[in-house]
This record gives C-alpha cells, structure tokens and sequence, in this order.
C-alpha cells in the first residue's frame, strides 16, 4: 500500500513492509478461526442463555414494568460498550501487544501500562456511576419524556430507581472487559466468551426467584449486579496466574496510557453504534404505545445472536492479528485478513438474515408468547424482527472494517461514521415514526446502520487497503442459492406446525427447530457441494474435535 499525497487518512507514513518469514495466510487464517471458533462457542452458550433469560423477562413483567426495566438498564449497558468490551480492547489490545513484544509481565513499561490503563477505567467508571446515581432522574427525563411513557402512573419513578441500583454494573463489567482485554493480548479468548454465560445464568435464577415477590423488576436488578461480579471474578485467576493482574495505583497519564486513551475515545463512539443506536430508539418509542420499549429490545436480542457469534467472534480474534502486521508493516496482509473475514462473515450473515425474516412470527410466539405477553404483543414483536433481520447484514461488515482503522491506527474515522449514521437515523426516525409508528423506527435503525457500513467501506477500500468488491459480490451471488433453499425450506413452517397441532407435544416449538434444522443442513450441503473454501475452514475444528474425540 502506497501513501498518497495529501492523504488526510494516514497523516504519517505507514510501516514499510518487510519480508520477516512468518506463517502464510492460509495458516494464519486457520489459526484466527480456531480462535473465533472458541469465543463463538463461549457466546453461542451465553446468547442462549442470555436468550433464555429474556423469555423470562418477557413472560413475567408486565408491559409498564418491563419497559421500566429494560429502560434503566439501557444505560449501564451503553457505557459498557463505552468504557469495556470491544472499545476497551480496540485501543488498548495493539498496545499491550506493541508493548509485550519480547518482553514478560515483569517488565516495567508493561506493569506501567497494566496499572496505568486499569487506574484510568476505575477512575472513570466510579466517577460516572456517582453522577449517575445523582442525576439518574434528569437523564431518564430527557431520555423518555415522550407523553406516552410519561402519562403512566409510576412508570417513570420505578425506571429512576432501577436504573440506580443497576448502573453500578458498569464498574463489574468494564473490569471484566479489562480482564478480557489483557487475556487476548495473550491469546487466550475461550474463558473470556464464557464468562457471560454466567451473569445470565445468575439473571436467570433472579428471574425465577422474583415471582415469589411483590416487585419482581427490583430482585431483577439486583440479579443484574450479582451477576456482573461473577462475570468479572472468573477471569481474575488467569490474570493473575499470568502475572497481569493490575497493581492499584493512582491515575499517572504515561506516554503508553495516553495512546491508549487517544484510541479509546473514538473508538469507544464506534463501536457503541448499536447502543447508541438503541439510545435514539429509546428517546422516539417513548412517544408510541406502552410496551414499544420492549418489542425494540427482544427483536434486538434476536438480532444479537448472529452478530454476536459472526461479527463479535470474528472481530474479537481479528484485531490483534491486524494489530501485529500494522506493527511488523505487513499491510498488504490486512487486506487479506478483512477480505477472508467478510467473506466469512457472509457465509453465515446472509442465510442468518433470511431465516430471521422468513420465521420472525413463529420466533416471537414460542420464544416470548405466554403469561404477561400476549398474541398482540408477539406479532408488533415479529414485526420489528423481519425489519431488524437486514442488519446482519450490515452489522457484521461494520465491525469487522473497524477492526482494520483500529490496527492502523485510525480509530478517529469509523467515530465520524458512527456519527453520521446515528445522525442519519434520528432524522429518518423523527420522520418515518409519524406514518408507520414502531415499524417505521425500526427502519430507520437499518438505514442508519447502512450509512455506517457504506462510510466504512467506501473509504477502507480508498485509503487503506483494498476490499474485493467484485470477488464479494460473486460470493455472496453463490450463496443466494444456498440462501434460497433456507427460504424455501423456511416456508414449510406453517404447514408442518398445522399438522402436527394436536397430534405432537410441543408441536410449534418442534416444528420451529425441525425446519432451521433441515433448512441450515441444506444450506450447509449446498455449500459443500459447490466447493466454497468457507465451509471447508468452518468444519475443520468439527472434523478436528470428532477426531480427537473418537480416535485419539
């Protein structure tokens, strides 16, 4: 990659390439998706978990309680992509790296910049659980003054005091994001992508427990907290069997920790999209119908599952492989590495995105349909969900192209995108709510993520490295056939569900996995059948697993 003049993109020259031997990238590519098959095993179980705990959610609040729950931990969850998880690990992943090359925990600039980082996270995230619990009623006022939501009876206050016991989650889990965030420096991601299978296990046994009170939301909130300290004390025995855990010290702004907070802001904007995003629903559904809040949240949590698996397993292991050639100025292999990941990203996204849309109805009924949510509510509920099943695709492309700006170094550019995107949806929500209510909000979230992933790549293939549009293109025209099939076999649902009712237990539900069941088999075989280089890659640790399994 050559540097153009008068690029505002890369105002220093980039690494000059070198020719250090190192593993190909074929070896490369199998090793990242080893590592993206580990933390996509760890989210697998922590989304059905988190699933589960959502069903609950659903089932036993009623419409005004839910929202009031779903609405104050909306804004500990905001700050938890603001201040850990992704944003956290985008700004100080490279680093750490840059700065353990050749060294060990004991070195000094490494303890530095441990202890340094970890003292600034603590700092920041007290501070603003302080203010929170102060002005916690200001900020849900400007949140959710729409007429709608303000005109229920108690509403309001019940949102203002779950949000105070709630929002001290921020502190338990941008700790955890630290932990992780050191753990992948290091190569270690399987522990991590498990961790929050236990905050929602812990949600779970919450959930249950609440029907034996007179308030449930409160003993919810308060699963909340507990579950975040066990999410962030799992990891602490690796960090310290590592020789990383942070030693407490008073914030020191060193050279290294100042880098790191010069990526972090903007790529904590970033990357906070989709919070963001949900931040700006939250603000318009307090204008609709009670329950809106709600509809936007479970068809997000429906959303979440192929993102997190595809977008949030890829990215999470990609980073510090883009981190290492921008250090050791291999550029070229960026382009190689984001290339093969959006292909695979693809592979998964788009038979993911037609199954959501062709099965949303079914989803909403078997997953939320019961006591509190009714048949009304499931239907507004799917409704969102075919609008939401566009963003796979555009979700996934989003976090991967961020990945490469973070490596580079140019975490500034996908803050400006966000901004923009985010600006796009507010205008197109305030417009579009007025005519066609929830289903005209949701659209506007996708529009909006459309801006973003449009910003992202058009620039990433101008300025930085060069994204094969067409091979792309041609890839994702061979997986419609495979993508045909799984609307094809989708289709079968309501037949299959009318015939079995009244002669098979559980008749909708087992209709339901029936066909994502044979519709992904198909899908898969398809893929085999023409040769596609991604099915092999994603079988390998099957294959390697049933091997180990069986034969050694």
């Amino acid at each position: 990659m050559t540097k153009k003049k008068g690029d505002l993109l890369a105002p220093n020259d980039p690494p000059i390439e070198t020719s250090k031997p190192e593993s190909g990238p074929k070896t490369e590519q199998s090793s990242v998706l080893r590592s993206a098959f580990k933390v996509a095993s760890g989210t697998f179980v922590s989304r059905i978990l988190g699933m589960f705990r959502d069903i609950l959610i659903a089932r036993y609040l009623g419409t005004d309680m839910r929202d009031a729950f779903i609405n104050a931990f909306r804004l500990p969850n905001l700050f938890r992509r603001v201040f850990g998880e992704g944003s956290l690990s985008v700004s100080f992943v490279p680093r750490l790296i840059h700065t353990l090359h050749g060294r060990g925990p004991e070195d000094r600039e490494v303890r530095e910049l441990i202890a340094g980082v970890f003292a600034v996270l603590m700092s920041a995230t007290v501070t603003l659980t302080l203010l929170a619990e102060v002005f916690m009623p200001e900020i849900l006022h400007f949140l959710l003054s729409g007429a709608s939501y303000m005109s229920v009876p108690g509403k309001f206050e019940l949102t203002v005091q779950l949000g105070r016991v709630m929002f001290a989650f921020l502190i338990l889990i941008s700790a955890y994001s630290f932990f992780m965030a050191v753990l992948a420096s290091l190569g270690r991601f399987a522990l991590a992508a498990l961790a929050p299978a236990l905050f929602n296990a812990v949600m779970i046994i919450g959930a249950v427990q609440s029907q034996r009170f007179n308030f449930p939301a409160n003993v919810l909130a308060w699963s909340v907290l507990l579950g975040g300290f066990v999410q962030m004390l799992v990891l602490v025995p690796s960090v310290v069997a590592a020789g990383f855990f942070p030693r407490l010290r008073l914030v020191r702004l060193s050279p290294e920790v100042k880098q790191v907070l010069l990526a972090f802001l903007p790529g904590a904007f970033s990357l906070s999209v989709l919070q963001l995003s949900a931040i700006v629903n939250m603000r318009f559904a307090a204008e609709l119908e009670s329950g809106t809040h709600s509809y936007l949240y479970l068809a997000d949590r429906i959303l979440e599952l192929p993102v997190s698996l595809v977008a949030v397993s890829l990215g999470t292991v990609l980073l510090p492989t883009l981190a290492g050639h921008w250090a050791n100025g291999q550029t070229s292999r960026i382009s190689e590495a984001i290339n093969h990941a959006l292909r695979m990203a693809f592979f998964i996204s788009i038979p993911a995105a037609v199954g959501m849309a062709m099965l949303a109805k079914p989803i909403a009924q078997i997953l939320f349909m019961g006591k509190e949510f009714t048949y009304f509510n499931a239907m507004i509920t799917a409704s969102v969900i075919r609008i939401f099943s566009l963003s796979v695709l555009l979700a996934v492309p989003i976090r991967i192209l961020a990945q490469g700006f973070y490596a580079a170094h140019r975490a500034w550019f996908p803050a400006l995108a966000a901004a923009i995107a985010l600006l796009v949806q507010a205008l197109f929500a305030a417009v579009l709510i007025r005519n066609f209510g929830i289903e005209g909000l949701a659209s506007a979230s996708v529009i909006g993520l459309f801006f973003n992933a449009a910003l992202l790549g058009g620039v990433f293939n101008a300025r930085l490295a060069k994204i094969h549009l067409r091979n792309l293109l041609i890839f994702s025209l061979k997986l419609s056939i495979g993508a045909g099939f799984v609307a094809a076999v989708t289709t079968a649902y309501g037949p299959l569900s009318h015939y079995c009712v009244g002669r098979v237990p559980a008749a909708r539900t087992l209709s339901l996995v029936a066909v994502i069941v044979v519709a992904a088999t198909g899908y898969f075989v398809i893929a085999a059948a023409m040769k596609l280089e991604e099915w092999r890659e994603l079988s390998r640790p099957f294959v390697e697993r049933l091997r180990r399994l069986f034969f050694e």
